[in-house]
């Protein structure tokens, strides 16, 4: 592999935040306003918001798992146990990208430009024959995922969907940035940064028995709160939870459609750091994947990565689309689906960039299908 090395800094996407700015159509019936949440969400009829209820039950019973849709800040629609915590793979990562800019707010971080040395300083001594590479690594890299970590390439030089980097930077996190107390790392997610602020209701967790250290397990209806607070520009009922500058950074644009991805030769990583649940190599960024948000961008094969879904759309994404929290800031609409089509199994919907995009175009075509009023 002819490697390169590219020096990647994202600029502010113009797309979205103009359907941040402006896109919420409220499916032809006049609201006052954005609305939240309390301690439990508030409901409107599926009719209210544009839906047909029919329509909407038909597609959560072919869909089966468990999932919800928020329109306008309200609950319209769920399906199954909204309120487990599940394992909902990788479509919480941005979280974990949250809770980065959130330590740069605070003074924990001088800027995603800092070394993770600093925290970490067990990478200045690794890869010593590839003349100790991991000490470039910065926070900027293990959120874009150029880090080369783990792998043979330096910091920045190509692309790897790495399941150890975000590993490596959950870990440094709660470890290192947080400082949490042995076996509170929940409050991390729970407390006064995150949890506290929108309202969590069924106290997420990175300490279940059953997943991985810092694998977040959270329920339904929680993680929609997190796409809200994404869909609301950062603000939660009148207050910034993010500040503007660093939420614009947290939804800027993603990485080049041509920016190389890895050779897939893998080297040493840290042995007390693990996964956060799969390999290094995992999928192809499409030009799409930005800080763990996948954007509806154009892809290499000149479509858009979900061609019937709004251009402004964002999402996380997990196993391949079948564990989702998808934005779609133009409807003012929020879709969360969790374990959906489990007949198919896990790996028929993976990887996201070559199977699983179409799978969840198609899971977003039948959702709109269900509309009953169009936007304006």
């Amino acid at each position: 592999m002819k490697r390169r090395s590219v020096q990647w800094r994202a600029a502010a996407g113009g797309l979205l935040c103009a359907a941040l700015a402006a896109g919420l159509w409220g499916a032809g019936c006049a609201e006052r306003g954005p609305a939240w949440p309390g301690r439990r969400w508030g409901w409107k009829s599926p009719g209210r918001a544009g839906f047909s209820a029919e329509k909407l039950q038909a597609f959560s019973d072919q869909a089966g798992g468990t999932g919800c849709l928020v329109h306008g800040g309200r609950m319209i629609h769920e399906w199954g146990d909204t309120a487990f915590r599940n394992d909902v793979a990788s479509s919480t990562k941005p979280i974990y990208a949250f809770l980065t800019f959130k330590a740069i707010e605070e003074g924990r971080i001088g800027s995603l430009d800092d070394r993770v040395a600093g925290w970490v300083p067990e990478l200045e001594g690794l890869n010593a024959e590839r003349g100790f590479k991991d000490r470039k690594i910065t926070f900027r890299h293990l959120l874009s995922q150029t880090s080369g970590y783990g792998l043979e390439e330096d910091a920045g030089e190509a692309f790897a969907y790495n399941d150890y980097a975000t590993g490596l930077l959950a870990w440094t996190l709660f470890h290192r940035v947080y400082a949490s107390p042995p076996g509170q790392d929940d409050e991390v997610l729970n407390g006064e940064l995150l949890g506290k602020a929108l309202g969590f209701e069924h106290a997420p967790t990175v300490r279940h028995r059953n997943s991985r250290p810092h694998r977040i397990r959270i329920s339904a209806r929680d993680l929609a709160r997190f796409a809200l607070l994404y869909l609301r520009g950062g603000e939660w009922q009148g207050r910034r939870v993010l500040r503007e500058d660093l939420f614009r950074e947290a939804l800027s644009e993603p990485l080049p459609m041509d920016f190389p991805r890895t050779s897939g030769e893998e080297v040493a990583h840290l042995e007390e750091v693990q996964s956060i649940g799969g390999g290094k190599d995992q999928k192809n960024h499409l030009g799409c994947l930005g800080y763990f948000w996948w954007f509806n961008r154009i892809t290499p094969d000149g479509m858009r990565l979900l061609p019937d879904a709004p251009a402004g759309t964002f999402m996380g994404s997990g196993y391949g689309g079948r564990f989702a929290m998808v934005v779609m800031p133009e409807l003012d609409l929020i879709a969360v689906w969790l374990d959906v089509y489990k007949e198919t199994g896990k790996t028929s919907w993976c990887p996201l960039s070559e199977v699983g995009r179409f799978k969840v175009n198609k899971m977003i075509r039948e959702l709109l299908a269900a509309r009953v009023v169009s936007p304006p």
